[in-house]
C-alpha cells in the first residue's frame, strides 16, 4: 500500500498532491536533468577510455574473448585460451588496416593474414581470422559474426585452441571507425610435441581458414576453392570466405586422424589460472577463465546502456505526461506540463547526441 500511495503521489494528479504530480515538480525535474547529464558524461567518458587508451583497448579485447567463449560453451565446445602473441598479431593487422585505410584479409600491398602471425612469432598448425568494422558495442559484433555461417564456423571451430582479439581506431572511406580483428590459432609446437609422444610421422601440410564480417551487412560471395585444404569453407550466403593451404616443414602429419583426435581429448578441459566459472557440457567438464570484469563489460558497453536508460526515461516521461493531462483535464497546471514537455525534448536530444556522436 505504501508503494501504491507513493506512486499515486508521484504520477497521478489528485487532491492529495494538489493535482501536481511530484514527478513533474522542480525537484524531480532537476534530479532527472542532472542524472541525464551525468549519464551523457559517463557515455562519453567510457567511449573515450575504450577507444583512446591502451588499457581501454585491452579491456575491449578481453570482453570480446569472453563473448566468444560464451558462444563456444553454448554449442558444447571447449573455450579458447587468450594468447598474447595472437593478440599482438591481431593488433598489427588492425594497425595496418588503419594505416592504409583498407578493410580486407589481404592488404593493398598483397600482405595476407598469415604474415601477421609470423610477425608476432606465432607458428601455427591451424589459424583463422574474423574482421569487423563500424561496430561500437561488443554484443553487436559477436551477434553479427554468429549470424554469418562462415564467421560462426571460425568461432566454433574445434581445431582452434587459442584466440587473440584487438580493436584499433582509424579511418575507413573517410569515416572514423574501429577495426576489430579476431584471430584464432593452434600452436604448431604444442601439437607437434604431443604428436611426437604418440609417434606420429612428420608431414608438411597445415591448414588455415579465414573469414571476415564487413560492417553490419555481412555480404558473402561463394568461397574460392583451394587444393589440399582439410577444412575448406563451403559456399554460403553471408561473409567473404576464403580457404588457404600453407606449408611448414616441421609440422606433424596424419592430421585427419591423429592430430584432430589430440585436439579433441581429453574429455576434461581445464584452463590454467582459473578464475571463477565451471560448467559441465555432456561428458566434458569445462572450467572457464573470465578475462573481463563486470566493470570492464559495463565500460565497454557504456554508451549502449546509457541509450537504453534514455529510451526508458523517454517512454516513462511520455506516459506520465499523458496521465497528468488526461486524468484531470479541468485541473491542469500548465507550468508542470511545460516541465514535462521540455524534459522530454531534452531526453530526445541526449539520445541523438549519444547515438550520433558517442555510441
Amino acid at each position: 500500500m505504501k508503494v501504491h500511495h507513493a506512486m499515486k503521489h508521484l504520477f497521478i494528479p489528485h487532491a492529495g498532491n494538489e493535482y501536481r504530480p511530484h514527478f513533474f515538480r522542480e525537484l524531480s525535474i532537476g534530479i532527472i536533468l542532472i542524472g541525464s547529464i551525468f549519464l551523457l558524461g559517463f557515455s562519453f567518458g567510457s567511449s573515450f577510455f575504450i577507444h583512446k587508451t591502451v588499457l581501454g583497448a585491452n579491456l575491449a579485447s578481453n570482453v570480446l574473448v569472453d563473448l566468444t567463449n560464451n558462444q563456444r560453451l553454448a554449442f558444447n565446445e571447449t573455450p579458447l585460451i587468450l594468447n598474447t602473441k595472437l593478440q599482438h598479431a591481431a593488433f598489427l593487422k588492425g594497425e595496418d588496416m588503419s594505416k592504409l585505410g583498407y578493410f580486407a584479409h589481404e592488404s593493398p600491398t598483397g600482405v595476407t593474414p598469415w604474415y601477421w602471425f609470423k610477425e608476432a612469432g606465432y607458428t601455427f598448425l591451424y589459424a583463422g581470422e574474423n574482421l569487423a568494422i563500424n561496430f561500437s558495442e561488443s554484443n553487436d559484433v559477436e551477434n553479427a559474426w554468429m549470424a554469418s555461417p562462415k564467421h560462426k564456423e571460425n568461432i566454433l571451430n574445434t581445431n582452434f585452441r587459442e584466440i587473440g582479439i584487438a580493436t584499433v581506431d582509424g579511418v575507413y572511406q573517410n569515416n572514423a571507425t574501429t577495426f576489430i580483428v579476431q584471430m584464432f590459432g593452434t600452436p604448431a609446437v604444442e601439437v607437434a610435441e604431443a604428436a611426437v609422444k604418440e609417434a606420429i610421422p612428420v608431414s608438411t601440410t597445415t591448414v588455415a581458414i579465414q573469414n571476415k564480417a564487413e560492417e553490419k551487412k555481412l555480404p558473402e560471395p561463394a568461397p574460392t576453392p583451394t587444393a589440399n585444404v582439410l577444412a575448406v569453407a563451403s559456399s554460403t550466403s553471408a561473409g567473404d570466405v576464403k580457404g588457404e593451404a600453407t606449408s611448414t616443414p616441421t609440422l606433424v602429419s596424419s592430421i585427419k586422424s591423429n592430430i584432430i583426435s589430440l585436439l579433441k581429448t581429453p574429455s576434461t578441459f581445464i584452463v590454467k589460472n582459473i578464475s571463477n566459472v565451471k560448467e559441465v557440457k555432456g561428458d566434458k567438464e569445462i572450467v572457464l577463465e573470465k578475462y573481463s570484469t563486470w566493470y570492464g563489460r559495463l565500460l565497454f558497453g557504456g554508451s549502449w546502456y546509457v541509450q537504453m536508460i534514455y529510451q526508458f526515461m523517454i517512454v516513462l516521461m511520455a506516459l506520465a505526461l499523458i496521465v497528468m493531462i488526461f486524468i484531470e483535464v479541468k485541473k491542469q497546471h500548465p507550468k508542470h506540463i511545460m516541465y514535462g514537455v521540455l524534459m522530454l525534448a531534452v531526453l530526445i536530444v541526449f539520445v541523438y547526441i549519444n547515438k550520433s556522436l558517442i555510441y
